[in-house]
């Protein structure tokens, strides 16, 4: 038995194992790289229907009108509500505003400012618009439309 004997691996192995991790890698970048853009636009527009749930539900709380603010030129969405005691117009602004182009994600909308009264249904007096939206979420070559009914209910 020798005891002497080198543990380790050849240049020859290692430079194999190296070109195959290389093969491996070329494949899967593009593929990678486009599950997170679907990703990215699929998680836009679940931050949409989440902003839309919370502005029904912020019109419920409080009895009475609330905003969902729709501004697709700078890709942000926010849901503001009159917060004064006598309905003085005092409008404050409810969670955070969502800016979602930090992923490269744009956003194409027919509406820009959606209302729910009291009760939690669209309406449109005082410059708000019909509840009825389409709106799609794209990065490159991927997309997310959404529809909701004037109703609220969202579709995919």
């Amino acid at each position: 038995m020798n005891t002497h004997a080198k543990k380790g691996f050849t240049l020859l192995e290692t430079i194999i194992v190296m070109f195959i991790a290389a093969i491996v890698a070329a494949i899967g970048t593009p593929k990678l790289s486009s599950a997170l853009r679907q990703r990215s636009v699929t998680s836009a527009a679940d931050q949409f229907v989440s902003v839309h749930s919370l502005a029904r539900s912020t019109a419920l709380r409080y009895g009475r009108v609330a905003q969902l603010h729709i501004d697709a030129s700078t890709t942000r969405i926010w849901v503001d509500v009159d917060t004064s005691a006598n309905h003085l117009g005092q409008r404050a602004t409810v969670s955070y505003v969502r800016d979602l182009s930090s992923n490269g994600v744009t956003l194409l909308s027919n509406r820009s400012l959606l209302c729910f009264d009291a009760r939690g249904a669209a309406t449109t007096g005082g410059g708000c618009e019909a509840g009825n939206i389409a709106i799609t979420f794209k990065d490159a070559d991927k997309s997310a439309p959404l529809n909701a009914t004037a109703l609220g209910k969202i579709l995919r």
